[in-house]
């Protein structure tokens, strides 16, 4: 029973991975995500002609309205802001809930049903009231604004991955620390 016992404390222990740690994995996840989101985004929207600009433009019209499509540098950086800081906090609260057992199927399954909530979200509730300038930017893409959505949920998705490597160290540290055990023939 003991054994057993220490099994289960081992297992334990392996699981544990320090909030700095999480906080490190969902920050890196976050980025991730975004880049995955607005590369897509504005590589399509270059594509079609609307300019490589257009997403962090449409994006930076929630502060600068209408004139962000004018406005230049400063509603770009402005979008790229709001879609990083937004993608991280969403990136570091998928690692609190993620563990470093945590199936990467399941967590792309969760990632992309939670990309889907916010394209779900986004178009009902937040675009048309809180940025009609990107509503409207959106209505000419709608498929491209979802398969960025899903692209954003994959990167979600990956937060395993990541909670691993940064847990990694810590757990071969601990392995190396503890003593050899004799095995019983």
């Amino acid at each position: 029973m003991a054994e057993l016992s220490d099994v289960e404390s081992a297992s334990a222990s392996a699981d544990r991975v320090s909030w700095g740690r999480r906080l490190a994995a969902g920050i890196v996840d976050g980025v991730l995500s975004a880049i995955l989101m607005m590369g897509f985004m504005m590589t399509y929207s270059s594509f079609t002609g609307a300019g490589a600009t257009m997403p962090l433009k449409a994006l930076g019209a929630l502060v600068y309205g209408v004139e962000a499509l004018v406005a230049g540098s400063t509603a770009m950086v402005a979008g790229a802001g709001l879609q990083l800081g937004f993608s991280i906090v969403l990136g570091t609260l998928f690692a609190l809930f993620t563990s470093r057992r945590t199936s990467i199927v399941a967590a792309l399954f969760i990632g992309i049903t939670v990309g889907i909530f916010i394209w779900v979200a986004m178009e009902l509730l937040v675009l048309p009231s809180m940025n009609p300038t990107m509503a409207a930017r959106v209505a000419l893409m709608p498929l491209a604004y979802f398969v960025a959505h899903l692209l954003y949920g994959i990167g979600l998705g990956m937060t395993p991955v990541f909670i691993r490597t940064f847990s990694r160290k810590r757990h071969d540290n601990r392995r190396a620390e503890r003593p050899a055990e004799a095995l019983t023939i």
